[in-house]
C-alpha cells in the first residue's frame, strides 16, 4: 500500500501567485488587467483572504500560461489542510470522528 502525502501546514495559492508575479516583474494592476478582474481580488488573493475558483484559475491561465489545474489542485490543497487543522482542533475526541465518518459513508 502505497503512503499517501499528508502535510501538517498550509500554503495558501496566493504565496505562489505572488512568486509568479515577482518572477515576470508584473503589478498586481498589471496582472488584474490581464485577468480581466478588479485589482482588489488580486489583492485578496495575494493576502490570502479569497479563494482562487474555477473562473479566476481558467484567466490565470491565459494570463500567465500555467494550467487552471495546478492553481486550483493548490486551492484544494490548501483547504484540505485548514480543514484537517479544524478537525484536529475540534472537541470531538478522534475515536468518535472516524466511527461517525464510517456511519455516514456506510449511509452512501
Amino acid at each position: 500500500m502505497a503512503t499517501e502525502f499528508k502535510p501538517n501546514y498550509a500554503i495558501h495559492p496566493g504565496v505562489f501567485l505572488r512568486e509568479e508575479m515577482e518572477a515576470m516583474n508584473m503589478t498586481q494592476k498589471e496582472l488584474a488587467e490581464k485577468l480581466g478582474c478588479s485589482p482588489s481580488i488580486v489583492n485578496e488573493i495575494l493576502h490570502e483572504k479569497r479563494k482562487i475558483n474555477a473562473d479566476i484559475a481558467v484567466r490565470l491561465e491565459e494570463a500567465l500560461y500555467s494550467p487552471a489545474s495546478y492553481w486550483l489542485r493548490l486551492q484544494a490543497i490548501y483547504d484540505e489542510v485548514i480543514a484537517r487543522q479544524k478537525l484536529a482542533a475540534s472537541p470531538i475526541p478522534a475515536s468518535r470522528r472516524s466511527s461517525r465518518s464510517r456511519q455516514e459513508q456506510q449511509r452512501m
